[in-house]
Order: structure tokens, then sequence, then C-alpha cells
């Protein structure tokens, strides 16, 4: 019964991978904390994303109330090309 549980769980882990390899978007694994971005006025936030076969970084203005920028990072980005 356990063997079970962990081939099924490792299948499905396998088949989100692929999936996410062969998307063009990434899941978000990290975000920074609010900080002063030379060149803006108002502070930004740093988002680093896993896309299956390495990690990118995308950076947001932040807002607490999410009306000029967001508070906090999506959960999904597009990859760069």
């Amino acid at each position: 019964m356990m063997q079970r549980a962990l081939t099924t769980t490792f299948c499905l882990l396998l088949l989100a991978w692929l999936g996410l390899v062969a998307s063009t978007w990434g899941i978000m694994i990290w975000q920074s904390s609010p900080f002063k971005a030379q060149g803006h006025s108002r502070p930004a936030i740093l988002c680093t994303y896993f896309n299956g076969t390495g990690v990118f970084e995308r950076g947001y203005l932040y807002s607490p109330g999410d009306r000029l920028g967001y508070s906090s990072c999506p959960l999904w980005a597009p990859s760069p090309v």
C-alpha cells in the first residue's frame, strides 16, 4: 500500500514537472520583501520563478493595496524568451 502511494506521488510530480517544462510559464518559489529600487521613487519586490529547467526573476512595483502595483508576487509568470 505504501509503495503504491509513493509511486502515485512520484508520477504526479513527474507529470507536473513535464507540464511546467512544456508551458511558457514559471511558478513562484521566492519573494523578496519590499525594497527601494534604483531609478524609482516607489518600492519594488523581486520575485523568483521556476520554469522546469531553471529559475528566472521578475521585478514588480510594490503597492500594499494592489492599486498601482502588487502587494505580493503573482503565483505564475511568463518565462523570458
